[in-house]
């Protein structure tokens, strides 16, 4: 448990339990606790009004072990965190934590990479500084493998160095 992925806003000691489950009861309560690596002693009572979800409710949030699919390191899904995502963020109770805290800074920064490049990329005449946002979003997405085409960077340099003079 050492290895574990640190939350910024989650870590330290679980909370007093507020609920005095049984391991059998919470696994029984919803479907995806089935196999899960739970800690019924963290659970917490949803609020089932607020919950978007298509077949079943979710009753609980305990905290789960989970291994990150970009990282493959072991972090915690917090009850407190699912329940900021199923009762205030709104997701869908379906929608399953994959990805450590620290991946999914680094995929939504690839992401606002992403956008801001193809905002930029359709502009017919950028100002100076956008066309410098415009580089460095070119040179982070190269470095994370998703702009491959050397071709199409050769475009976007010709460009740069058009609207530089």
């Amino acid at each position: 448990m050492d290895k574990l992925v640190p939350h910024p806003r989650f870590r330290g000691l679980p909370p007093r339990p507020q609920l005095q489950l049984t391991e059998q009861e919470v696994r029984q309560s919803y479907w995806r606790y089935g196999n899960a690596h739970i800690f019924p002693q963290t659970a917490l009572r949803a609020d089932l009004s607020v919950q978007r979800y298509a077949v079943f409710p979710r009753p609980y949030y305990v905290d789960m072990l989970k291994t990150c699919v970009d990282c493959a390191r072991a972090f915690i899904f917090y009850a407190r965190e699912q329940r900021y995502w199923y009762e205030t963020l709104g997701f869908y109770i379906d929608v399953d934590c994959v990805r450590c805290v620290e991946c999914r800074h680094k995929q939504h920064a690839a992401k606002r990479h992403m956008d801001r490049y193809a905002e930029l990329q359709a502009r017919d005449a950028p100002s100076r500084k956008e066309m410098m946002y415009f580089v460095d979003d070119c040179i982070f997405l190269f470095q994370q493998g998703k702009l491959k085409n050397l071709s199409h960077l050769g475009r976007i340099k010709k460009r740069c160095l058009a609207a530089d003079s």
